[in-house]
């Protein structure tokens, strides 16, 4: 199995987004950025105490980034090295996790809008952006994976469209 991003320095990740190889790029790059935006709904959260509930949702969420960023440049680097069905699926699959996991972030911003305390509702909405951004960026890029292929993945072009449905309102 290969190194994991999360075990990497930040800026060692960063040179790697900034490389001329094709991964880690753009879904990386917002799995993590998503991952941040569920690290400070957590503190949000965590500060304002109670709501454990709320708390280990986000926890859940932020490990699915964290899983969805490293299978993202898994699934990139296998479809590149062999251009088959299973690794283009992959591809396709592997964003979707991350989108899926941010548009839950999203809900979770919005159920915690209502508990958080006022002094932390910069952090909340600061949560809020980043995850609404990171979402944008990954349909981007599950939209360039499944250009001119959606009659092949009817699902995956179903679900990214149910995805964009929830977070409406959100970004």
């Amino acid at each position: 199995m290969s190194r994991s991003i999360w075990s990497e320095s930040l800026a060692s990740f960063s040179d790697s987004v900034a490389a001329t190889r094709p991964a880690p790029a753009g879904v990386a790059a917002a799995a993590v950025t998503a991952e941040l935006g569920m690290s400070l709904l957590i503190k949000a959260i965590a500060i304002t105490g109670g709501h454990g509930e709320l708390v280990e949702a986000a926890r859940s969420q932020a490990a699915h980034l964290r899983g969805a960023a490293d299978e993202d440049i898994r699934a990139v680097m296998e479809y590149l090295h062999a251009r088959h069905a299973a690794a283009l699926r992959q591809a396709i699959e592997a964003p979707l996790r991350a989108a899926r996991a941010a548009v839950v972030g999203l809900e979770l911003c919005a159920k915690a809008s209502s508990v958080v305390k006022p002094a932390l509702a910069a952090d909340l909405g600061a949560a809020q952006a980043l995850l609404a951004g990171a979402l944008r960026a990954i349909l981007l890029c599950v939209d360039a994976n499944l250009q001119g292929r959606e009659e092949q993945h009817p699902r995956a072009a179903a679900e990214r469209r149910a995805i964009e449905e929830r977070s409406r309102g959100f970004c």
